[in-house]
């Protein structure tokens, strides 16, 4: 099992220029030459004697911080560790308080950490064979409370038990409810209610993004998916040119089998069901009866990001009490997402540099949407008014824009 360290060496030459309308911000160009000079240095309380440099083409200033995880913060925080308390069933609350920082520091952090582990997937999937099939499933949570339940549709790989890729679709609340709960309910119908068609739509962009991936096999052998009955798989499907054009071709095939079969080894949907135990048992957010539940829609799919990335590059695939843990393969290991140099690069950089949407290669959509944060959050009602209180909204406007690039 490979290990990633926290630390990086200081940065003697940059990686590329910060200028998105600069030819040498891209990464493969600026590695030709030497298109900038040395700045001098300058000194903060935060980051110390700090290297600056200068691009001879566009005269665009930077330095040694702009290319690490933490720049523009005034405090570092060892992100290996914070992805250790994320995946160990600590809420956001109780990291702040062991940490001595606030909840806005960690939701900063946490969303710097899932853009990486992203940019390592996306690194990952640039030409990677498919060989396995995929079982697609929804996992149900809820986010801020339960008149707003959530689905994740998650793609795990039958054999390696790797979640490939993922959506978020919002619900409105069904189900039994008391009076009072109806009227809640009809409460914040009046003000928000989930798009319609959002589970077909988001089963689209994952299905897509699954076969982007599967058309790298060198020879297009026989490919299954399986899911359980629910009639929203099969219309997203059925809406795909690609998918109907490989049915044609006889060389996919979607089987369905029933969702109240028992959960064991021998169900088609054993990996799906092994991930949505994993993610309950690891994840504060989704624990049963949780109080640590995400409040906002891109805090919740960042926070799967950095689950399900853990799940695939750092947990060993298998573990027994005769071996080591450095001694077992992960589930990336596994079927070899770690075997090119790219790949490896980005897995030992994942706690130290920071990446830009720019220079992913395949922006798969389901990271665009995370990414972007171009899905929006429900407003916050409150039921005994049926107003919308003007404080206390989570956040759906302006944000950093070194978040974004």
């Amino acid at each position: 099992m490979r290990r990633v360290l926290p630390f990086s060496r200081p940065v003697t030459r940059p990686e590329f220029c910060p200028n998105p309308e600069c030819p040498l911000h891209d990464r493969t160009l600026a590695r030709t030459g030497q298109w900038f000079q040395h700045y001098g240095f300058y000194h903060s309380q935060s980051g110390g004697k700090t290297r600056r440099f200068y691009c001879k083409y566009c005269g665009r200033t930077s330095s040694s911080r702009t290319f690490s995880l933490h720049y523009w913060t005034h405090r570092k925080i060892d992100f290996r560790d914070l992805d250790d308390r994320l995946n160990s069933c600590a809420g956001y609350r109780q990291i702040g308080r062991s940490l001595s920082v606030s909840y806005r520091v960690v939701k900063n952090r946490v969303l710097r950490l899932a853009r990486n582990y992203m940019n390592l997937l996306d690194t990952s999937y640039v030409g990677f064979p498919l060989t396995e099939d995929i079982a697609f499933d929804g996992f149900e949570s809820y986010m801020r409370s339960q008149y707003i339940p959530d689905n994740f549709n998650i793609a795990v790989g039958c054999t390696s038990q790797v979640p490939y890729a993922f959506t978020l679709s919002l619900f409105r609340r069904r189900g039994s409810m008391t009076d009072q709960q109806r009227r809640n309910r009809t409460a914040l119908d009046a003000i928000w209610r989930p798009p319609p068609g959002d589970l077909i739509a988001s089963c689209r962009v994952v299905f897509r993004d699954i076969l982007s991936i599967y058309l790298n096999r060198p020879e297009l052998s026989p490919f299954v998916l399986t899911t359980d009955k629910k009639p929203e798989y099969r219309t997203a499907l059925k809406s795909l040119p690609e998918w109907r054009h490989l049915r044609e071709l006889g060389l996919v095939e979607h089987r369905t089998v029933s969702s109240r079969l028992p959960r064991t080894r021998k169900n088609p949907l054993f990996p799906v069901n092994y991930l949505d135990r994993e993610i309950r048992k690891n994840s504060a957010a989704h624990v049963r009866e949780t109080v640590r539940g995400d409040r906002e829609v891109t805090m919740t799919m960042s926070r799967m990001v950095i689950t399900l990335g853990y799940h695939t590059f750092r947990k060993p695939y298998r573990i027994d009490n005769r071996t080591e843990n450095k001694d077992v393969q992960t589930h990336a290991e596994v079927v070899n997402l770690l075997d090119n140099r790219e790949t490896q690069e980005a897995f030992d950089r994942l706690y130290t540099k920071r990446h830009l949407w720019s220079h992913q290669k395949l922006k798969a959509g389901w990271m665009e949407d995370i990414w972007l944060r171009k899905k929006k959050n429900p407003p916050v009602v409150c039921f005994r008014t049926g107003m919308v209180p003007l404080k206390g909204q989570p956040g759906n406007g302006w944000f950093a824009r070194h978040l974004l690039e």
